[in-house]
């Protein structure tokens, strides 16, 4: 992964080669992986939503986005007492695992979607939002 060099000398990571699909299934994969073949398309959507939602906001919170209000803001709806403890955990563990492994990543998601396909697999549609900054 190549590095880039900005006016004031800080450094910021390039963009990986990985598709942001894979990289989301990937990130998600403990979440992901209790989804049963019976899930209806909603679940599983909310399911992916919770993972694209978790990875946003520490993506934009990152200097070369700059928008920790983001992940202020998912902080404050953890922090509500509509939220269940189940929720809190689940986030609290995908964070974790976005440091430990994905930390580096700047690729924010945008436009996404999921599909069963007639096999019975889910597929993961996204496009990558790359930082001004990064853009070639």
């Amino acid at each position: 992964m190549a590095a880039h060099r900005f006016a004031h000398g800080a450094q910021a990571v390039g963009i990986p080669q990985r598709k942001i699909s894979e990289t989301i299934i990937d990130f998600g994969a403990p979440l992901i992986a209790q989804l049963d073949a019976g899930q209806s398309i909603e679940t599983v959507r909310s399911v992916f939503g919770i993972v694209i939602t978790v990875w946003n906001a520490h993506v934009m919170a990152m200097p070369v986005w700059g928008q920790p209000q983001l992940l202020d803001q998912l902080g404050g709806l953890l922090r509500s007492p509509s939220a269940s403890a189940q929720l809190i955990d689940t986030c609290a563990k995908l964070a974790a695992r976005r440091q430990q492994r994905f930390a580096e990543d700047p690729r924010a998601v945008g436009e996404w979607s999921v599909t069963i396909d007639q096999q019975g697999r889910v597929r993961l549609h996204c496009d990558a939002r790359v930082p001004p900054a990064l853009m070639p």
